[in-house]
């Protein structure tokens, strides 16, 4: 290729390859803070995340690890949600107004605690949880190059997280866990389209991912017999997305479609937080909580460099280096929550979370769609016996439209994306 031809090439790939980095971390495919699930555990995730000082079943490892101290005894907990995306839309000038068609999840995370019988103030736990993930997928969106092609991202992290807990005294609980994190991202950036006059090529990345390891550690502390204080850090986690493939359409190019043996992306991450929350038992049946939780987007959606090598076609760019920055911005996420013993097994909670803006406006695209606000959450405890609990539990993010001139995506310059999700959740809990 000749020299001034693969600089254009180049250039253009790095204006128009936003897109592709885009995809990596967009929002989650089901109710949540930016990428990152609501709550964890039936209690949490009825209590629309008010957590710090109510955790207490082996789930709460990744919400407030101190809170597993909390039980006696061996403990088993386990949730199973459905998500229903029927609500994320993207629309624009050129006539698309479609819906992700990756409209259906099922998320399942569980989680074992046990005080150690030779010590019983310290509790140890492991937990496997969905950490987050993306999953969209337009079909068929017009272009701005006057044809149709697909749009896709399809993106997870899961953790395994062993965790130990010290009742320092009958008031007083600390926790940690360490954790192995495993993420893995696939995406179609118009794989169908190329254009030389704009110098726009198709990308196809599949098979990206990695390991990585992070950390929690939390506290609480029974201010009286009513009011308890509890708080939690998690260490930000990075995403590791590497030895995958691509493929990038230079065929306006005469090139044809170009393999790139290596395919990464370095700079994400799920952002580190920090939280506080109290819980104050009111009446001996109806308690009430609140929880104010800070996210640090600005790192975790900062800049990023995503690298393709390894070209095996003669004359193609060897190596294609993009640098970016997302416009990351960091957020407090703030919650309130409830429970009333409506008899001896039944118990009913509920809760509202509001979170703010992850990303500054103006970065918005299909797969940028970061915008939920308001989560609504109620749910039913029922214990069957002195082992058994089971649990049902109903989300839903209300629906929320952002307009916004696009500047990512060969689409059209006036869009608008559109999101709202509802689940359903059930947990089982086993208490020995």
């Amino acid at each position: 290729m000749h020299a001034p031809l693969k600089s254009y090439i180049t250039h253009n790939i790095r204006c128009r390859v936003m897109a592709l980095l885009a995809a990596s971390l967009a929002t989650q495919s089901w109710a949540g803070i930016g990428v990152l699930p609501l709550g964890f555990g039936a209690d949490s995730n009825a209590m629309a995340g008010t957590d710090m000082a109510f955790s207490s079943d082996p789930l709460s490892i990744n919400n407030n690890t101190a809170g597993i101290a909390k039980s006696k005894s061996a403990q088993f907990s386990t949730v199973i949600e459905g998500f229903a995306m029927n609500g994320i839309r993207h629309a624009d000038s050129l006539g698309n107004d479609e819906r992700s068609r990756n409209d259906r999840a099922l998320l399942v995370s569980g989680a074992w605690s046990t005080p150690l019988a030779n010590h019983p103030a310290i509790t140890i736990g492991l937990g496997l949880f969905a950490q987050g993930g993306v999953g969209y997928e337009y079909k068929n969106l017009n272009t701005a190059f006057g044809n149709s092609d697909d749009l896709t991202a399809l993106f997870g992290v899961f953790r395994l997280a062993p965790a130990v807990a010290w009742n320092i005294s009958d008031k007083f609980r600390l926790g940690f866990s360490g954790s192995i994190n495993y993420s893995e991202a696939e995406q179609e950036i118009f794989p169908n389209t190329s254009d030389a006059s704009s110098g726009f090529p198709g990308l196809d990345i599949k098979n990206m991912s990695g390991v990585s390891y992070a950390w929690r550690t939390g506290l609480q502390y029974d201010i009286n017999d009513r009011l308890t204080l509890g708080m939690a850090y998690g260490s930000d986690t990075e995403l590791v997305l590497k030895d995958g493939n691509a493929v990038v359409n230079f065929e306006a190019m005469g090139l044809g479609r170009v393999k790139y043996t290596s395919a990464k992306i370095d700079g994400l991450s799920l952002p580190s937080e920090l939280g506080i929350g109290l819980a104050w038992k009111i009446t001996p049946k109806l308690s009430l909580g609140a929880d104010l939780n800070w996210y640090r987007w600005s790192k975790a959606l900062g800049k990023v460099t995503t690298q393709l090598s390894g070209a095996q076609t003669n004359g193609a760019p060897d190596t294609i280096i993009i640098n970016s920055d997302f416009g990351g911005q960091d957020q407090f996420s703030s919650s309130v929550g409830s429970k009333y013993q409506i008899n001896d097994r039944t118990q009913f909670l509920a809760g509202v979370n509001h979170v703010g803006n992850v990303i500054k406006h103006g970065n918005e695209s299909p797969l940028n769609n970061l915008i939920a606000k308001w989560h609504l959450s109620a749910g039913l405890n029922h214990e069957l016996d002195q082992h058994w609990k089971t649990s049902l539990i109903a989300n839903y993010v209300t629906k929320l439209n952002r307009q916004y001139t696009n500047t990512q995506l060969p689409l059209g310059s006036v869009a608008q994306e559109t999101f709202s999700t509802y689940s359903i959740a059930i947990g089982v809990s086993y208490k020995w």
